[in-house]
């Protein structure tokens, strides 16, 4: 091959290459994540499951438990110097008691900041891993989030929420969201970065790590398929509306 030649077809795979990456689109993108954390058949045998946690913030330890029962509520409880605060969110109603932050009674959530967490009841929307919940993708080009490449997706569930997600160009894991969401009546973006990924038994492959502006929530249980009564989405106290 001369030289002429040899550059024509350099040029060729260059470009090849460079159609490739634009060709990228957010359905493909999010099923390569699916099938890269262990995929539908797995996941989809994936009900409940519970991740409990902690965080250090100033030197101070905050014990950190989610727990989610698909489409029936997702519960968040925080312990911290002895005292304890939590979110629940369900299909119809959600509260949340954060005595951290001033509050001093269980108080139901507004409409909107409820509508825009119901996400949060499916294990498998939370990692999205469920085509099923989501209404479109937009691919929206690479970036990098520490040091590696990564497809940027813009991804709107059927409720009409909205996230910007960040998958490693490599493997196709979850590396940061990005979400809009409403605290103390203002809008404010949340960003969590996800890290130290771990093969569960189930087959299933989940980040031990959630890295946030506050601090690392880093994972040192996981429990999948536990039952749990329809009493842990309920307030601890009498709530007064």
């Amino acid at each position: 091959m001369n030289i002429k030649k040899l550059c024509a077809f350099a040029a060729i795979l260059f470009l090849t290459g460079i159609t490739t990456v634009k060709a990228q689109n957010g359905d493909d993108i999010i099923q390569k994540h699916i099938d890269a954390v262990g995929g539908s058949d797995n996941w989809g045998k994936v009900n409940t499951m519970k991740l409990s946690g902690a965080m250090n913030v100033q030197g101070m330890d905050i014990s950190m438990t989610q727990t989610v029962v698909n489409d029936k509520g997702m519960r968040m409880d925080i312990s911290a110097m002895g005292i304890n605060g939590y979110t629940i969110i369900t299909p119809t109603e959600g509260w949340i008691y954060m005595p951290f932050q001033g509050m001093d009674k269980v108080t139901p959530l507004p409409a909107d900041e409820l509508q825009s967490s119901k996400e949060k009841m499916d294990v498998k929307n939370i990692q999205l891993v469920d085509k099923s919940k989501i209404a479109k993708c937009e691919y929206m080009g690479n970036d990098t989030i520490n040091n590696a490449g990564c497809y940027k997706v813009m991804v709107t569930d059927k409720q009409g929420n909205s996230q910007i997600a960040f998958f490693d160009a490599t493997n196709y894991y979850l590396v940061r969201t990005v979400n809009k969401i409403k605290m103390q009546n203002e809008e404010q973006e949340l960003a969590v970065n996800f890290s130290n990924f771990q093969k569960l038994p189930e087959g299933i492959t989940v980040p031990m790590t959630w890295g946030t502006e506050q601090g690392d929530i880093n994972f040192k249980s996981i429990e999948i398929n536990k039952p749990y009564s329809d009493s842990l989405f309920k307030p601890d106290v009498e709530v007064k509306k």
